[in-house]
């Protein structure tokens, strides 16, 4: 390998483990990393994914080792997450006097995690023990380790699904590692791969990620911001799940309780608001990562057809985990109009004082729910006769009707966009 290859890689190593975690300044460093273990594994990040196959297991999704190498393009993620790893391992290398053991599940065929901390630290008693379920990703993980001359580090490289494996007798671990999901905890198999492994944890151990908080929140609708003493803060419901050493060790010994479970809406939670669930990390102590800032921290918000939040009523939650995992939530059911004649009247008035919008209005909400009413052509008549009278045009409209969860939305948009502030 070309050594000013070489010596950009290091210098990337050394910035990323050692520089503030900055995602724009740091992308440079990022690309020379994963380009030059890209070149030595020949699982480059510029390969079709589709070429490539996840590993489908009782416990999750195992993602392609294309695709896990393309992680290490999101440059907070793999700075943060190599910063953790590089403090909790100096600081066991303090506390003890004898060999740190690490078990490293889940590498992709970078190892990104360690493997590049081991090319530059030269720390024999650091003895690692890597797994992954990918025969692709030992054969780069093999290459890798060659390659730096750091055997001197390693115990075992194992193709296993970290789920079921077993460590040899009496093998206990000062770190465990694994970056296997997504956000909320979705489709890969994080939660069963740390319950099953914190069995060989030390007591003393460290689990990374310490902590994968998941919150339910309630979120304004970000077009009501305007409104006079609406609220841009959101309100916390609930943590709703939360893993860490304390959670594997109940999963491990068949406690599955925390999997299920209900959040209470307030009283007085009106309409504007939407059901927001997000996801923050923990890696060490404090390297964390929160909101937006990877893909493993985007947060899901429910729209308005998919959950209707009512003050007072509850939202139940279960963690549904056969081959795919996820939080499957399950909201108030809403009453809806089932007929013509529950409708308004289009000459009953809103609150501006217009006739049509509650029937309409009331219309739309009886389709989003599946019982579709035919208009007549006289309403027709009325209502585009309504619309030219405030500026409004019909396809705008008609969206605005569809995506408001409320008539009081509805009427908010009205005003903002028809010529009624004149009037």
């Amino acid at each position: 390998m070309d050594t000013e290859l070489l010596n950009r890689y290091r210098n990337a190593v050394t910035h990323l483990l050692n520089e503030p975690a900055d995602a724009g300044l740091m992308k440079p460093f990022i690309n020379d990393l994963k380009n030059y273990l890209g070149n030595i594994t020949s699982i480059s990040t510029d390969l079709d994914m589709n070429d490539w196959n996840d590993e489908n297991t009782s416990q999750g999704v195992a993602i392609s080792p294309v695709q896990a190498a393309k992680c290490t393009e999101e440059t907070l993620r793999t700075q943060i997450f190599m910063q953790g790893i590089k403090l909790a391992i100096e600081e066991r290398l303090k506390a003890k006097t004898d060999d740190i053991h690490i078990l490293y599940a889940g590498t992709g065929p970078y190892g990104t995690l360690l493997i590049p901390y081991l090319s530059l630290a030269t720390n024999s008693r650091i003895k690692v023990t890597l797994i992954d379920i990918h025969p692709e990703n030992i054969s780069a993980i093999k290459k890798l380790v060659k390659h730096f001359s750091i055997t001197q580090n390693i115990v075992a490289i194992t193709c296993d699904d970290a789920t079921c494996w077993q460590a040899p007798p009496s093998q206990q671990f000062d770190i465990i590692i694994s970056e296997t999901m997504t956000a909320l905890l979705k489709r890969e198999p994080q939660v069963f791969i740390f319950s099953h492994l914190c069995q060989y944890l030390h007591n003393s151990g460290t689990l990374i990620p310490q902590n994968i908080s998941l919150k339910a929140w309630l979120t304004p609708f970000k077009s009501l911001m305007s409104i006079e003493g609406s609220t841009t803060d959101d309100i916390l419901l609930k943590e709703f799940y939360c893993l860490n050493i304390d959670e594997a060790r109940r999963l491990n010994a068949g406690d599955t309780s925390t999997f299920k479970g209900s959040m209470l809406i307030p009283n007085g939670v009106d309409t504007n608001y939407r059901l927001k669930l997000t996801t923050d990390i923990q890696v060490y102590k404090h390297h964390k990562l929160t909101e937006n800032q990877c893909s493993l921290n985007i947060p899901l918000i429910f729209l308005p057809h998919d959950a209707q939040l009512r003050g007072g009523e509850a939202i139940h939650y279960e963690y549904i985990t056969p081959n795919s995992a996820d939080f499957i939530f399950t909201f108030p059911i809403k009453s809806t109009i089932k007929t013509e004649i529950e409708l308004a009247r289009f000459t009953d008035l809103n609150n501006l004082g217009l006739p049509g919008v509650k029937r309409m209005f009331e219309r739309a909400q009886a389709t989003k729910s599946g019982h579709s009413f035919s208009i007549t052509d006289d309403e027709w008549a009325l209502w585009t006769e309504l619309l030219d009278s405030l500026t409004l045009p019909y396809h705008e409209t008609t969206a605005a009707l569809y995506q408001s969860q409320s008539i009081e939305e509805f009427e908010h948009w009205l005003v903002t966009n028809s010529n009624l502030k004149s009037l």
